[in-house]
């Protein structure tokens, strides 16, 4: 049911997906117990759905319920853990909570650098990068967007979305720190961009 809920999520249906979630944490949580993969799984997507549809207070709470048990059952080093901590991560950049959510990334950065490699680390990287460029911290935003895009374009190739998006950040980038000459390079080399901002 849980990936039910996921598809149904995936196509902005929320209240079904959160009907669903709702159920299988009712049903999980009396049959199985709190601490069962599935009543996990299904309170880390509800803090989900509840981030997209602007639900923080609700979003955060889920967090902070399931984490803890997260990091005690499958561990702290978890992929599925690091999953959820980088979506608690993403609500607290969201909320403009940077401390938080910079302690959050610079944490699981470091430890799927440490366990996976720079190429898993991508997703963190990038977050990480824009939660710099949102204080205005372009030093510390530059080099992460930098080695996202080098990391993506060799991972998912030069026009896959996730890409393009380090790319239009990094223009973006430029553009905001007053440096609009590297902005235009990277523009020239990269004339996909133009129809990504269109």
């Amino acid at each position: 049911m849980n990936a039910l809920a996921v598809s149904y999520a995936g196509q902005d249906n929320h209240e079904e997906a959160e009907s669903i979630y709702l159920k299988v944490l009712e049903t999980g949580t009396r049959v199985l117990g709190e601490e069962d993969d599935i009543v996990l799984f299904s309170t880390g997507n509800l803090a989900n759905l509840n981030v997209r549809q602007g639900r923080y207070e609700d979003a955060e709470q889920l967090f902070l319920k399931m984490l803890p048990t997260a990091r005690r059952i499958w561990g702290k080093e978890d992929k599925w853990t690091l999953f959820y901590t980088v979506a608690q991560a993403n609500l607290y950049r969201d909320l403009g909570r940077y401390d938080v959510a910079e302690r959050l990334y610079v944490t699981i950065l470091e430890a799927q650098r440490r366990l996976w490699g720079d190429n898993e680390a991508l997703f963190c990287m990038h977050n990480l990068a824009m939660l710099y460029k949102e204080q205005f911290d372009y030093d510390k935003a530059e080099p992460l967007l930098l080695e996202a895009l080098k990391g993506r374009r060799l991972k998912l190739g030069d026009t896959h979305p996730h890409t393009l998006e380090s790319l239009n950040n990094l223009i973006d980038l430029y553009e905001a720190w007053g440096k609009p000459e590297k902005a235009e390079e990277w523009r020239a080399k990269h004339p996909q961009t133009e129809a990504v901002n269109e």
